[in-house]
């Protein structure tokens, strides 16, 4: 299945430990000022050369939202993944198609991390 097979080894990535890190707390910003943060977890995966960016939906009665978890599971939706392009500031943005079960590389979208993950809500979420 196209979305459990993710490139490379488990939680091993190519991206530099500052830029994973100040690039999920932008998405944790972003998802949380639109007000996802109440209905869904978000997890942000990094892998390889990507970010992968996926959601739970909250159960009824589950615990104040929490940052962004780093760990995959085969419960979680994916919305797509970002592609890191070089710096912080610039990314690719695949999104996840449930048809072929795959991320689509074609046809991206590139920006911030923040315009990305407002093309992701917009695609999957609302």
């Amino acid at each position: 299945m196209g979305r459990r097979i993710k490139p490379g080894t488990p939680g091993k990535t190519t991206i530099p430990p500052k830029i994973v890190s100040s690039v999920t707390e932008c998405l944790w910003t972003e998802f949380t000022k639109r007000e996802y943060h109440l209905d869904h977890h978000l997890f942000i995966i990094p892998q390889q050369g990507y970010l992968y960016v996926e959601v739970k939906r909250k159960e009824f009665g589950s615990p104040e939202p929490q940052p962004p978890i780093t760990q995959s599971s085969t419960t979680h939706l994916p919305l797509g993944r970002l592609k890191f392009m070089g710096t912080a500031a610039q990314w690719e943005y695949q999104p996840y198609r449930y048809s072929d079960e795959t991320w689509d590389d074609r046809g991206t979208e590139r920006g911030t991390p923040e315009d990305l993950m407002l093309s992701m809500i917009v695609d999957r979420l609302s």
